[in-house]
């Protein structure tokens, strides 16, 4: 099928038009536009003249994401090839580009490389290390603006702005799952090198991919979010920061103080959690979607709560039996997150039978060392109560558990601790020296998690279960800890026989909750109903 050729261009004067009379010699080229980008130096005319079927031109520089996006709108095929202004008469190579998305897919030239025609490579390193960091990817050539896909896969995923479109082309393309080729082609385009005007561009290069890292990396924007939706996350965000930080005030001032910098190192490391995780790690998992994201995100939870609560000022016996809970809780979680893939055993009834069938799984491993912990921090707050020992144990244990039932979908997650975190404050406001690191550090965590572009996990959703658990069994008194655990044994029971999905779908005020906050990509190829 006929393929529609954008060429965005600033200041091309000299090379758009070899570059347009080469374009038009690509087998399967229906139509080639291009975008001046505010040029004023006669790119248009120049376009014009040699054969552009359309010029369409911007009143100022709006940058290459921009000049894409322009040149989309206009396009007429379903198909796009994506050229640079100054690739010449090599341009008339790019063909095998098209060739190589028969199916949906992008395809990504590899120009070959010229010794120091480049800079210092810090553009490039960032590229990659976004790139490796949101998709997993390791691409040859991630700032490669040479590139072949279908129309309708880029007005889905969007086009981020000036120099971070290339970036974000491969991220989002790979999010939904879609294949993408990386091609060698005998490309050339003009290198700046090691000019003084060459380090300005690669330094506006640095800046827009940046930028498109921290927005997608901690979940507050992509490309295919309007302006308007990003602006009302980023303020979500923020003001959620400050309540959780506002939280602390409740109790005492220490209580503020830590809260507020926890939130500032849990600000700090989401990004090295997530590298930690996803890469050094290898924990990538399908979602709900089957799109291949980071998982053991919350990490973050244990990194931010142990330093957090051994500062605070609590009683011995909550202080032990947080650090008791969140370390072995997290690291039975994190242990399942890795080895669990190997296991087929699903819910607490088939870990427990496969368990005595002489078969250990990671499920049961964490069952078992969650219960351990459930039981020695039962000791340590009731010593010398059996009947209080075991409802304390039963309790941290069932919230712990309860919250990775939630964990199915993005958000569920957190807004079950929070379900858990509310009546522990309401009664005992002291809970915030507990609850208030976890509760900034989820809050930092969230945004990234409901927008589906981050797993918690195992380790993410023990800890903040077990954490929910321990200020319940803290904070209430012990016929309210009871009701609270039949409770929870009531709704494990009723998930052994049914799915939570479908509950929470057939109940329109859960599934009003479940969906509160949370954005995504629809698949792709859309899937008849699917909400963006």
């Amino acid at each position: 099928m006929p393929a529609s050729v954008i060429i965005p261009a600033y200041r091309a004067a000299d090379s758009i038009a070899e570059t347009v009379r080469a374009a038009r010699q690509i087998t399967g080229v229906g139509e080639v536009i291009v975008v001046d980008d505010g040029s004023r130096d006669g790119t248009d005319n120049a376009a014009r003249a040699a054969g552009a079927d359309q010029v369409i031109i911007l009143p100022d520089n709006r940058g290459k994401g921009a000049a894409l996006a322009a040149g989309l709108a206009a396009a007429k095929h379903e198909n796009l090839l994506l050229l640079d202004a100054d690739l010449r008469e090599s341009a008339a190579q790019a063909g095998p580009l098209l060739d190589a998305i028969t199916e949906p897919s992008m395809s990504v030239a590899v120009l070959r490389s010229r010794p120091g025609a480049g800079g210092l490579g810090f553009a490039l390193a960032l590229a990659r290390f976004t790139i490796r960091l949101l998709s997993g990817l390791r691409p040859v050539a991630p700032m490669s603006g040479q590139r072949a896909l279908p129309a309708d896969l880029v007005r889905r995923i969007g086009l981020a702005p000036r120099f971070g479109v290339e970036v974000a082309l491969t991220i989002e393309t790979a999010h939904l799952g879609v294949p993408i080729h990386e091609v060698s082609l005998p490309l050339e385009h003009a290198r700046t090198g090691r000019t003084l005007a060459g380090f300005m561009h690669r330094a506006r290069q640095f800046k827009d991919i940046l930028a498109y890292l921290l927005l997608a990396g901690y979940g507050l924007g992509w490309p295919a979010l309007s302006k308007r939706r990003k602006l009302t996350r980023a303020a979500a965000f923020l003001v959620t920061l400050l309540l959780v930080a506002a939280l602390g005030r409740i109790a005492s001032p220490p209580a503020t103080a830590l809260t507020a910098a926890s939130i500032a190192a849990a600000l700090v490391l989401w990004l090295p959690v997530l590298w930690i995780t996803a890469v050094w790690m290898g924990l990538r998992k399908p979602n709900y979607l089957e799109r291949r994201i980071p998982a053991g995100a919350g990490l973050l939870f244990p990194l931010v709560g142990l330093p957090a609560l051994s500062l605070s000022p609590v009683l011995p016996r909550a202080l032990w039996s947080g650090l008791l809970v969140i370390g072995v809780l997290g690291f039975v979680g994190l242990l399942d997150d890795v080895f669990a893939a190997g296991h087929r055993a699903r819910g607490l009834r088939g870990h427990f039978l496969a368990l005595r069938r002489g078969r250990l799984t990671t499920g049961a491993i964490k069952a078992l060392g969650g219960l351990a912990a459930a039981l020695g921090a039962g000791l340590l707050l009731d010593p010398g109560r059996p009947g209080a020992i075991l409802t304390d144990a039963l309790l941290i244990a069932l919230c712990a558990n309860f919250v990775n039932l939630l964990d199915l979908r993005p958000g569920r997650a957190l807004k079950g601790f929070l379900l858990l975190c509310l009546p522990a404050l309401a009664v005992s406001p002291a809970s915030i020296h507990l609850l208030g690191p976890l509760l900034g550090a989820a809050a930092v965590s969230a945004p990234g998690d409901m927008s589906g572009r981050a797993m918690m996990g195992d380790v993410g959703a023990n800890v903040l279960g077990g954490a929910g658990g321990l200020a319940l069994a803290l904070a209430l008194s012990p016929w309210d800890r009871l009701a609270v655990v039949l409770l929870l044994v009531a709704i494990h029971l009723l998930c052994e026989k049914h799915s939570l999905t479908e509950i929470i779908a057939r109940n329109r005020c859960l599934s009003s909750l479940d969906e509160l906050g949370c954005a995504h990509l629809a698949p792709y190829p859309a899937k008849e109903g699917a909400g963006s």
